[in-house]
């Protein structure tokens, strides 16, 4: 802007033109005999003519100077507010919502397993477990639209362990190889910034694969002929009890399998009687009999789908530490007589995108297979520590 006036034209109009608001700028100044004279005795000296333009331009460039520095912090106040603006919250508008997890059980296992009506029980804990794997492997995704949703978990777990009898079997060799995947489909009944509730349907698939094999020590096993050969018919399953020092019994196991050889150790029975009854070369036939059934494998594999329903939620007491939690249901006879999970676990929202989460997973199961009195009345806990990120 810019205008001057004088006495004649001071009640005229003023006129201003606005074009950014990166500054301000104005000038200020005063003319005339009369003021002048009256500023001299306002500020006690008497000002010489000669001297009265030279004040007058400093007045001027000072005024000046001052408004400008007004006016560029008043509009430099103005852009940065208008620069200050509530950054944008995750998918605040997208409908799609991703989940990427990555839970570590560490996860203890006790119950009762059994076959063809030899139940044993098991109680192995995570230390245990922990000294006996050979792979193991974690995943859970989960995919949401608007309020629609499907989600996943996979557990695999690979265990391997050795025991030696001391007898005619050096060694047994005891593998574990499960796999348990859930898969579901939900609906968010109720979301707020505090949190959230789910409904939840799916089905759990368990995959239990268990073997067995067995080391004989040729050495022993010929000793151990020589007995079998002389002893008498009512002292052989006692005798063979001895001599096997209960590899095949598969009595509180080191690992979470069914008596596999059990009935192996009465198919040994059978054959040293079957042996006995020809005296030629009886030795020989009964060394040839624990040699081939002593160096052998047995496995068995499981696998059933358990529907089952349940619900999940999440809780926000702050904006970075949350509670979650999660309970289903299932079996239903299906497959098992019942299955049912329970987690639940304190979160922390590390950054906008990635989390991490502290709690304890329960698993209890309860199916038998009916064809093979196959008995797998298991539970599964322990705490679990899962890490993963939403996009």
């Amino acid at each position: 802007m810019a205008r001057s006036f004088t006495t004649d034209t001071i009640h005229s109009g003023i006129y201003a033109f606005t074009f950014d608001q990166q500054g301000l700028m104005a000038g200020l100044g005063l003319q005339g005999s009369k003021i002048m004279r009256g500023l001299n005795n306002f500020l006690g000296f008497e000002l010489q003519r000669p001297q009265n333009r030279a004040v007058k331009i400093k007045l001027f460039f000072c005024g000046g100077a001052l408004f400008a520095i007004v006016g560029s912090v008043a509009a430099g106040g103005l852009e940065l507010e208008a620069k200050e603006t509530a950054p944008p919250t995750i998918t605040q508008s997208e409908p799609w919502h991703f989940n990427l997890g990555s839970p570590g059980w560490l996860a203890s296992l006790s119950g009762e397993v059994g076959l063809r009506g030899v139940n044993t029980d098991v109680d192995v804990d995570f230390g245990k477990i922990i000294r006996q794997v050979k792979g193991i492997a974690s995943f859970s995704a989960d995919a949401r639209y608007d309020r629609f949703g499907v989600y996943a978990d996979i557990l695999y777990l690979g265990l391997s362990d050795a025991v030696y009898p001391n007898g005619m079997v050096s060694s047994t060799i005891l593998d574990l190889s499960e796999y348990l995947i859930d898969g579901e489909a939900y609906y968010r009944v109720i979301e707020c910034p505090r949190g959230w509730l789910d409904l939840r349907a799916g089905a759990r698939y368990t995959d239990v694969y268990s073997s067995l094999k067995l080391v004989g020590d040729g050495f022993r096993i010929d000793e151990a002929a020589t007995e079998l050969v002389n002893a008498a018919n009512g002292d052989l399953r006692a005798l063979l009890d001895r001599l096997l020092h209960g590899a095949l019994d598969d009595k509180n196991p080191p690992l979470p399998v069914p008596p596999l050889g059990f009935e192996e150790k009465v198919k040994l029975l059978r054959l040293i009687r079957e042996a006995r009854r020809h005296p030629m070369r009886v030795h020989q036939r009964i060394v040839d009999v624990l040699n081939k059934e002593l160096n052998r494998s047995f496995s068995l594999t499981e696998r059933w789908v358990d529907p089952y329903i349940g619900i999940g939620g999440r809780y926000n007491p702050t904006k970075a530490f949350y509670l979650t939690g999660k309970v289903d249901v299932g079996g239903f006879g299906v497959a098992s007589d019942i299955t049912t999970q329970a987690s639940a676990a304190l979160g922390c929202q590390v950054t906008r995108s990635i989390y991490s989460e502290l709690g304890f997973r329960y698993l209890y199961t309860n199916y038998e297979d009916d064809s093979n009195r196959f008995v797998w009345k298991t539970s599964t806990y322990g705490p679990q520590i899962t890490t993963g990120i939403i996009f």
